[in-house]
């Protein structure tokens, strides 16, 4: 009885001593209203909405290191994980959709990316810009579960990456998915230590787990500059896809943007993709190119975001489309 007494006697000042750090909550609310138009077919229209709500926290450890961790629910399913550990200069982490990663953009913009805006045109190019087709394609590796390394300095980050299971979600804590081959990233990303600068140099790849396909690879170079009300940057990335030699997809994206802040509250902004595409070494008739007009306006706790896309040749193919989206955010 004295022992069981000792053991819930530790337990709860175990307990008692890890609830001092202080546990922040943060969300936010966001609401789309879309508009398609694709030649030669019906338009389309639609609301949608995503809500997130966070806590994070942090602790310095009797070791001297800090950890923080935290977590974010994205409709109310795991999205956001992770621990960090380490110092200001290095520190290992462990998560998912966390960190710095490959799917950022250096090249200024208003709101969302190109990608994210036309994603649902099926067109070559999407949010990370990765190779896309029904040959493979080759995931983010910040959204698997990963272990990274980051090391800070010469302005910026470095980030080492490693993803056992491209299986494109969370694992539970005790559970392996399906593997679907392991992932690995390495990238910079910051300023270089100059004011106005901001800079994304970085490559992923992604191993297949069949002996008759190539391996997934992802390269992204971006550079931008502010200068007081402007902002301009270009950006050029290329993707090789999982797959047999004889059908593998390769992609080469051109990117190219500018920003005008009119006052505090009021942006706007001009951006322009263009991606060519071969399939089995085979280049595309056609390449696909994007120019988005944005307009950004802040209410004040509720930002109002407009942008029109126009796509030319989506997919490579012989089509055109637009896309008209008005977005709301307001966070807490």
């Amino acid at each position: 009885m004295k022992k069981n007494l000792l053991i819930t006697s530790a337990l709860t000042t175990l307990i008692a001593g890890s609830a001092v750090a202080e546990t922040k909550v943060t969300g936010n609310l966001e609401q789309v209203i879309r508009l398609n138009s694709q030649t030669g077919s019906a338009s389309e229209q639609g609301i949608g909405s995503e809500y997130n709500i966070g806590l994070s926290s942090s602790k310095e450890l009797d070791n001297g290191l800090s950890a923080k961790y935290g977590f974010v629910l994205e409709d109310g399913s795991p999205d956001t994980h992770y621990l960090t550990v380490g110092t200001d200069v290095v520190s290992l982490t462990i998560g998912a959709d966390t960190g710095k990663n490959l799917s950022s953009s250096a090249i200024p913009h208003i709101g969302d990316q190109a990608g994210t805006l036309v994603a649902d045109l099926g067109g070559t190019y999407n949010n990370q810009g990765y190779a896309s087709g029904s040959a493979g394609t080759i995931t983010d590796g910040h959204e698997d579960d990963h272990v990274s390394i980051d090391v800070n300095g010469m302005g910026g980050t470095l980030t080492v990456r490693y993803s056992p299971d491209s299986n494109g979600g969370g694992n539970t804590d005790s559970g392996i998915g399906a593997n679907q081959g392991s992932t690995t990233e390495i990238l910079y990303s910051g300023s270089l230590g100059v004011d106005g600068l901001n800079v994304i140099i970085g490559q992923a790849e992604q191993d297949s787990d069949m002996p008759s396909e190539e391996d997934g690879k992802f390269k992204k170079a971006g550079i931008a500059y502010n200068f007081g009300q402007f902002a301009v940057g270009v950006e050029k990335q290329k993707a090789e896809s999982i797959a047999a030699t004889a059908s593998q997809i390769e992609t080469d994206t051109d990117k190219v943007s500018v920003t005008y802040a009119v006052n505090d509250n009021l942006s706007v902004g001009l951006m322009y993709l263009e991606t060519e595409k071969k399939d089995g070494g085979t280049k595309a008739a056609n390449d696909e190119e994007i120019t988005v007009a944005s307009i950004g306006y802040n209410l004040g706790g509720l930002g109002i975001e407009l942008n029109y896309s126009d796509v030319d040749h989506v997919g490579n193919g012989t089509t055109d489309e637009e896309a008209f989206q008005i977005r709301t955010i307001q966070k807490f």
